[in-house]
């Protein structure tokens, strides 16, 4: 039965590197995304993961909701607290989502060696649209229909439907307003 698997995996493969397949309207994750720990790992069956995405969650889940996109050669690192994506989310590429931090306090032993720290999860909920090269920080809730500019560092939360860029990320404009 592996052998088996294992064919059809590459007559995909090769059919997706010649574009043969139809178009992607079902769950695909892209065959350079690098997923670790997949049992952390929870996608919704009409979500996308694109070419080069990294997963890393080795003690935290990632959550994906339906129809939301990881864009390329992002990065997904769940920390102690974990990532949720809810539906219909746009994540542009090369994004980093760093749900914790490294250990620099203690000066005894090397950074590398001294753990980690988490101040909570980072929850973005639906209908949100991450700008490309955006880095979102643990303890980062972005609200509802919200906006992030290109090349922001998120380390707040961020209001439904606000608009948000900089670094630090820091309101623009909300959606709600009609000018």
């Amino acid at each position: 039965m592996l052998s088996r698997l294992k064919k059809r995996m590459r007559y995909l493969y090769t059919r997706y590197v010649r574009n043969e397949l139809p178009s992607i309207s079902w769950y695909h994750v892209h065959p350079t995304a690098l997923l670790y720990n997949r049992d952390n790992i929870q996608l919704d069956p009409s979500c996308l993961v694109c070419e080069y995405v990294i997963v890393r969650a080795p003690a935290a889940v990632l959550k994906v909701g339906m129809h939301s996109q990881l864009g390329p050669f992002s990065v997904f690192f769940t920390g102690d607290n974990g990532i949720t994506i809810g539906n219909d989310v746009m994540i542009s590429p090369h994004c980093v989502f760093a749900a914790g931090n490294h250990e620099h306090r203690r000066i005894d032993i090397p950074m590398m060696q001294a753990g980690s720290v988490s101040k909570g999860p980072i929850v973005i909920e639906d209908d949100v649209w991450i700008g490309a090269n955006c880095t979102i920080t643990d303890n980062v809730r972005i609200g509802k229909g919200a906006v992030v500019a290109a090349n922001s560092v998120v380390n707040k939360n961020v209001e439904p439907y606000d608009i948000v860029g900089g670094v630090p990320a820091s309101k623009i404009s909300s959606r709600l307003n009609n000018t």
